[in-house]
């Protein structure tokens, strides 16, 4: 498993996701898509990274690797509730503030990119959030289901990857 540092920040960034969609985010979806938009939003606008955690894909898109594990010791801790909500005609899992959960600690710039990811998905169902991040991710669209993604690399536009690229190769 990770290293237990990287495991906090993790889970810090995942539960200031859920403060900042005002104390619920609705749909796993949708907690995956903003954890990867405020990682972009982080380095697009900051020295480093909000996170080393590995952003992974998924059949709907960039997901959070090992979520499953993360969510489970969040929920034994007290720092998240889960419920489920009807949505349309589907179940959607419903990410709440739990009774335990930590104040916050991030520093502000990671605040600031976290309420970007939270933008990024905020009234949108789960088939929109997935439509655009196979729309904007050439990196997803490019890796095979459960490899982790280098989502840095779409920050370059396809013109400068390319270039990148190209120097990579000619190189060898």
């Amino acid at each position: 498993m990770k290293i237990s540092h990287e495991t906090k920040r993790a889970k810090k960034i995942i539960v200031e996701l859920v403060r900042q969609a005002g104390g619920q985010l609705q749909n796993k979806t949708n907690l995956f898509k903003a954890f990867w938009k405020a990682h972009l939003a982080y380095a697009a606008n900051n020295p480093g990274y909000l996170s080393t955690w590995p952003i992974v894909r998924m059949p709907n898109g960039p997901g959070i690797e090992d979520f499953d594990y993360l969510v489970s010791e969040m929920l034994a801790d007290g720092w998240l509730t889960i419920d489920e909500a009807q949505v349309g005609p589907y179940r959607a899992m419903v990410f709440s503030l739990g009774p335990a959960c930590p104040p916050p600690s991030l520093p502000e710039a990671a605040v600031e990119a976290i309420r970007e990811g939270v933008r990024a998905v905020d009234g949108k169902s789960a088939t929109a959030v997935s439509d655009e991040s196979h729309s904007q991710s050439r990196v997803w669209r490019e890796a095979k289901d459960g490899e982790e993604l280098d989502i840095y690399l779409d920050l370059l536009d396809d013109a400068e990857r390319d270039r990148l690229e190209g120097d990579l190769f000619s190189l060898a």
